[in-house]
């Protein structure tokens, strides 16, 4: 692998603020605004849009293993190596800066994905959303009172969710900070749920131990959203995390590391300098508040 210099851009500006910082740490979420100009949106809707088309075209949904039509809800993950518009937004300058000042410099991406969620035809099914914090049997296999954070999502939006009814993400604030949420029996929701309102080109942070909750889409609008999980290194990738060779090839450092490049294994563990450039570039800008 050729040596290549560090070319993450950034500015001072879009890194995390305190306020922001504290938002995140109470709360487990954060909406950041118009962190997509329109041409990125257009380009990130239509590498969805072209995806979307090719499985509707054959029919057959290979998440569900079952038959799909425009009607149903559509998520595919593992999409970085798709198409260029969506590795670009690894390290978008919007975001990642509030990335790393969530969790440090010992990250990559261990997971992506998108969400369509077609407009309902007809009366849409009330049913009692489905409550739960993210990453399956860890919050089964760690011991402890309080779960380790772990990981955090960015969701770009693509779609105008500023109103309810449009499949929102709905939240408890707050509920990252213990492991167990009560849920009403009869359904309704719990204490204290909103439902988060975005619009399009805006981005939606969450702690991965917040409890929240799909909705359906009542709305005339088809709502699109793409999601990135970011991690500490030593975490398993969720899904496939396909990389290509020529995807490593063409990256600066900074992007390999978040690809998941390592020297070896252990270096998951222990990393040294050639695994975490992050590291280095952090110290470089920001001194030794990144140790």
């Amino acid at each position: 692998m050729p040596a290549r210099a560090i070319m993450l851009n950034f500015r001072p500006e879009d890194c995390l603020t305190p306020e922001e910082k504290s938002a995140f740490e109470s709360q487990g979420f954060l909406v950041i605004k118009d962190v997509l100009p329109e041409a990125r949106a257009v380009e990130l809707e239509h590498a969805v849009d072209a995806l979307h088309r090719r499985v509707l075209d054959a029919g057959y949904d290979p998440y569900t293993k079952k038959a799909i039509t425009s009607q149903d809800v559509f998520f595919l993950s593992n999409v970085l190596h798709r198409d260029p518009a969506f590795l670009h937004l690894i390290d978008w300058h919007r975001t990642f800066p509030k990335v790393w000042g969530i969790l440090g410099w010992n990250i990559a991406c261990y997971h992506s994905h998108f969400l369509i969620n077609p407009a309902l035809t007809g009366s849409a099914k009330q049913s009692p959303l489905g409550w739960h914090q993210d990453s399956g049997r860890v919050n089964r296999d760690l011991e402890g009172e309080l779960r380790p954070r772990l990981s955090l999502k960015v969701g770009f939006y693509l779609s105008d969710c500023s109103a309810p009814g449009r499949a929102n993400t709905w939240v408890v604030p707050g509920s990252h900070l213990k492991n167990n949420l009560d849920v009403p029996a009869d359904g309704s929701l719990p204490k204290g749920a909103i439902p988060v309102l975005v619009k399009r080109g805006d981005a939606l942070f969450f702690d991965r131990r917040l409890f929240h909750a799909g909705s359906p889409n009542v709305s005339e609008i088809t709502r699109k959203v793409v999601f990135y999980g970011y991690g500490y290194r030593w975490l398993r990738p969720k899904d496939n995390m396909t990389v290509s060779d020529d995807m490593l090839y063409f990256s600066d450092p900074i992007r390999r590391q978040l690809l998941g490049a390592t020297t070896d294994f252990n270096a998951y563990f222990s990393p040294n300098e050639v695994d975490v450039p992050l590291r280095s570039f952090l110290r470089e800008h920001f001194g030794d508040q990144f140790e």
